[in-house]
């Protein structure tokens, strides 16, 4: 069994609204944003990193799965370490709604945290897989730019498209 080294220094966040969330740096350097920051300014002071697009409830839940995956890595890498993540995706996915999924997007997007990125967008594809358009359209927040006589020209055009879809959830 491997092990990390333990990395006392800390690195201070900021969220949008201006919680300040204190993190070892190995947990910040997870966050591409972050790292690419301190790569290209070595120099940088002890201020906190400001993170305009990320709301503290999402970086608190980005902490928590960084936090976990690099214990995660930390371990063996067999295929129960490798179920122990996917089961932990699987429940943060789960926990989350539909507001919440495309804040988290967002915000992981922005902090360039590709796994991460990956697992949600699966998440999400999972969650407008065979539904309509109109559940689509709300889960996005899309305005209808059509006329109704243009969306009835293209639904009979594409019918089969429309045909067999799950039931819509709110």
């Amino acid at each position: 069994m491997s092990t990390v080294p333990v990395n006392t220094n800390k690195i201070t966040l900021r969220a949008a609204d201006n919680l300040d969330f204190e993190v070892d740096e190995a947990v910040a350097m997870e966050l591409g944003t972050v790292k690419t920051f301190f790569d290209e300014n070595p120099d940088a002071s002890d201020d906190p990193i400001p993170l305009p697009n990320v709301s503290s409830k999402c970086l608190s839940t980005i902490i928590d799965y960084c936090k976990f995956h690099l214990a995660l890595r930390a371990r063996d890498h067999s295929s129960a370490v490798e179920n122990e993540g996917k089961a932990y995706d699987d429940d943060l996915v789960k926990t989350l709604d539909n507001d919440s999924l495309i804040q988290l997007v967002l915000a992981v997007n922005y902090l360039n945290i590709k796994d991460m990125l990956d697992m949600l967008n699966q998440g999400v594809a999972d969650r407008i897989e065979n539904k309509s358009v109109e559940y689509v359209r709300k889960f996005f927040g899309i305005e209808n730019d059509y006329t109704p006589e243009e969306e009835a020209e293209a639904r009979a055009q594409y019918q089969w498209a429309f045909e067999g879809l799950d039931p819509d959830e709110d």
